[in-house]
């Protein structure tokens, strides 16, 4: 049995909006069939989120092309090896969000697909709650002080340092100097202390457009 049986039912009520469903048939992914009915579960939250508030954001040429396909699979595939219900869903809110247009600078669907497979559950929890974090005031500083004492909740300041270093590693997370209170660049080392912070980077933004985590949904 192909492996993306289960999305098939989901994904046709796409056929509506530009997803040619014939091609659905020729589609594979390698991923168990357990791991794809959970997800196609999800998607069937997500995809009914897009029809009820974003369907003028839906690009019909994108769901007609092979790249979209390719979305899919990286799903299923990423679907594979995730670790809990909170990724799954993740994931299926990803790959509805392959079907939205973007402004520019235009969001690599591919990139960041592959990015969130690489995500354990733990680097998941803490890149969402990094939003939460932010100074609400001005979301869009980016920025979180290397030596805060901040942490989410459930997990000890090492857990969470850890997880901050992991998403470095993915790439979503730079260490950056800061100013102090004057205005004036610190001088500190460049690996780690006082005067630098945790900041988003360009492909972090990315993800969050995708998985809507400042989005509409």
């Amino acid at each position: 049995m192909n492996a993306l049986e289960p999305l098939l039912p989901v994904l046709q009520t796409l056929e509506p909006l530009g997803l040619p469903t014939a091609a659905l048939q020729g589609w594979y992914a390698y991923a168990n069939q357990k791991q794809a009915a959970r997800l196609a579960q999800h998607l069937e939250d997500e995809l009914r989120l897009v029809n009820q508030r974003l369907a003028h954001r839906v690009d019909h040429a994108y769901l007609r092309s092979d790249a979209f396909q390719a979305n899919v699979v990286q799903a299923v595939r990423a679907a594979e090896v995730a670790e809990s219900e909170d990724k799954l869903r993740f994931i299926a809110r990803a790959l509805a969000g392959c079907t939205l247009s973007f402004p520019t600078p235009q969001v690599d669907k591919a990139q960041t697909m592959r990015i969130i497979e690489g995500l354990s559950d733990r680097e998941l929890r803490v890149f969402v709650e990094y939003f939460s974090i932010l100074d609400p005031i001005d979301p869009y500083t980016s920025l979180i002080p290397v030596d805060t004492q901040v942490t989410v909740q459930g997990l000890s300041r090492q857990e969470f340092v850890t997880s901050l270093l992991g998403l470095q590693q993915l790439g979503l997370l730079s260490k950056e100097p800061i100013t102090d209170r004057d205005g004036e660049w610190r001088d500190t080392p460049a690996h780690s202390g006082p005067g630098f912070a945790w900041k988003l980077t360009g492909l972090a933004r990315q993800v969050a457009a995708l998985g809507q985590l400042e989005g509409e949904f």
